[in-house]
């Protein structure tokens, strides 16, 4: 399974365990996105997760598209 594959099951298997934790899934997302960015920052410097985050929100203006970065 890819790295892409894999995050998108754990956002699924977040969505649905969502309820028994006493949240909604656009919760549990923005749990997940927050921890995501802490994690990426101690990985990477400022400037990348930065980048990484204004790449990301542009793409949300492209519709129905499913862009894979060679990382």
């Amino acid at each position: 399974m890819s790295k892409w594959g894999l995050a998108k099951q754990t956002v699924a298997a977040l969505g649905e365990q969502a309820k028994d934790h006493g949240a909604d899934t656009a919760g549990m997302l923005e749990a997940l996105i927050s921890i995501a960015l802490g994690a990426l920052a101690a990985e990477k410097d400022t400037d990348y997760v930065k980048n990484f985050v204004e790449y990301e929100v542009s793409s949300l203006n492209v519709q129905h598209i499913d862009v894979q970065r060679l990382t």
